[in-house]
């Protein structure tokens, strides 16, 4: 118990300092939970792809992540403990969000935040080269990129496109 208590704290943490979404803590995540043990840089990676691939939060990843932790229990300690701190934030904001837009010092911090989060979106890129993402793989990512942004493919297409070639690659590999 003392583990799932201790996964659940972490991730509360983690929730805690998160905003966007999450992404941009990935650097501290990916930091204390290979600290921790709890897995190494190559799961991180996949569970930050499978994280990536499943509808949802982005941030789903925790459920890999609880689980490599400490099991069944993990799991729940780490979701409750990633989304209780934002979905907390979200209820603190609806109530007072006519009072806050019209406050100056909202209007600075949701300016000043801007920085912020570019800064901690450049780390995040960081962390991905550093667990070893390869070349190919970026080129990939900007390509459809590319196509999201620039030409308006519709998503649904890109990620069959995606799940194709995985499946082709996969089949040649193995």
């Amino acid at each position: 118990m003392d583990e799932v208590l201790q996964v659940f704290l972490t991730f509360l943490r983690l929730g805690a300092l998160s905003f966007g979404g999450g992404m941009a803590n990935l650097p501290e995540m990916a930091r204390v939970l290979i600290a921790k043990g709890w897995v190494t840089q190559q799961e991180f990676a996949d569970g930050f792809a499978l994280g990536q691939f499943v509808p949802g939060p982005n941030m789903l990843a925790v459920v890999f992540y609880g689980l490599s932790a400490a099991g069944l229990p993990g799991v729940l300690a780490a979701l409750f403990g990633m989304f209780l701190p934002g979905a907390v934030g979200a209820i603190w904001l609806v109530k007072g969000w006519q009072w806050m837009a019209r406050s100056r010092w909202s209007r600075a911090l949701r300016k000043a935040l801007v920085p912020i989060a570019m800064g901690l979106s450049a780390s995040m890129v960081l962390i991905l080269v550093q667990l070893g993402v390869d070349g190919a793989a970026w080129l990939l990512g900007v390509g459809v990129a590319a196509l999201l942004i620039h030409r308006g493919v519709p998503v649904v297409w890109v990620m069959g496109g995606g799940a194709v070639l995985g499946v082709l690659v996969g089949l040649v590999l193995a």
